[in-house]
């Protein structure tokens, strides 16, 4: 199953921040280190999320096990009375290692989970991956022009200007950011809606340039096995390049203030 991160938690802290921020990147309003209101006086949580959907409004609260060993019966038990006075509508407690049989059998028909951080991670991949591939979108902007099939975007206008320097050097930026055009591409939020979507999974494979070329790919790209380190790279290059770009492109190589209206 694909994983949200590639990075394991090696402090109870770290798995912390590891949980709550998936549940942000999810969408959700999330914080460590929340107390509750329960029926008698409060409760400390580790993390506390709430989920608005259609405008229904719930609760989620996790508890967070660094431990070496498996969680006994007794954490479970603990964490239902949490739950439960709380009035949450979500409980999950994640554990580095997993759970005693006990453990399992206190949460039966309850509205709690016993995850391990990869079973969490695969539990909300899909709504992370959902908003992170539409948060990449939004934040490349113009980037996607530059690698669309119609073209590079003012090349013709440099070659009619018989600017060939000019248009040498800019494709030479142009292939230096092309993998993260081709990557880029592979996780595009429109895609979702094609019946016959399937995910790509990590690491990617190599890519190669229109002219069968294996493509340069940068090392700290080579070799990702979690989406959301890929994502924050990807955006990073993209970012990067499209200022490269802008700058070689006839159209927006003079606009000082940075406000470009279209890369065509």
């Amino acid at each position: 199953m694909p994983l949200i991160t590639q990075i394991v938690p090696s402090t109870w802290q770290e798995l912390e921040i590891g949980v709550r921020d998936i549940l942000a990147e999810c969408g959700m309003e999330a914080h460590r280190q929340v107390q509750v209101p329960l029926a008698r006086g409060g409760a400390d949580v580790d993390v506390l999320a709430t989920d608005v959907v259609h405008g229904i409004r719930s609760m989620i609260i996790c508890e967070c096990k660094h431990w070496d060993s498996n969680l006994p019966q007794a954490v479970a038990h603990a964490f239902r009375a949490v739950v439960g006075d709380s009035g949450a509508n979500h409980g999950y407690i994640i554990s580095r290692r997993g759970f005693q049989a006990g453990a399992y059998a206190s949460v039966v028909n309850t509205n709690i989970e016993l995850l391990t951080y990869d079973q969490f991670q695969e539990k909300f991949f899909e709504r992370w991956y959902r908003a992170q591939a539409w948060a990449m979108e939004r934040a490349v902007g113009g980037f996607h022009t530059y690698y669309e099939p119609l073209g590079i975007p003012g090349m013709g206008q440099l070659l009619d200007e018989g600017d060939e320097a000019g248009a040498e050097a800019y494709y030479e930026v142009w292939k230096k950011y092309l993998f993260a055009g081709l990557m880029i591409q592979k996780f595009s939020p429109y895609q979702l809606a094609l019946p016959r979507w399937q995910l790509a999974t990590l690491p990617l494979g190599p890519f190669t340039s229109p002219e069968g070329d294996p493509l340069v790919i940068p090392e700290d790209v080579q070799g990702i096995t979690g989406y959301r380190e890929l994502f924050q790279k990807l955006t990073a290059y993209a970012l990067e390049g499209l200022q490269e770009l802008r700058s070689h492109n006839p159209n927006t190589r003079d606009n000082h203030d940075g406000q470009v209206e279209s890369d065509d």
